[in-house]
């Protein structure tokens, strides 16, 4: 049987998003990015449907936590 794909973090940001998952890949998280073209072709802020998903495998769950929360990410601008 496969390895089980999560959702890990939802994002209204494709510029976050994507931070973040090179952060995680760079740390060795296997990780993609889902829903990307629908949130640009059709923003839905603070929305779950046109929110873009960053989804990594169950087990690396707890070392994105890790690597995360001991990384300082860029603010994004306003």
């Amino acid at each position: 049987m496969g390895k089980e794909i999560v959702l890990y973090r939802t994002f209204d940001s494709a510029v976050e998003a994507n931070i973040v998952k090179d952060v995680l890949e760079t740390n060795g998280v296997p990780c993609f990015l889902s829903n990307e073209i629908f949130s640009s072709v059709l923003p839905l802020t603070h929305s779950t449907v046109g929110a873009i998903r960053l989804n990594i495998f169950a087990e690396d769950v707890a070392k994105a936590d890790t690597i995360l929360s001991t990384t300082t990410l860029p603010e994004e601008e306003a």
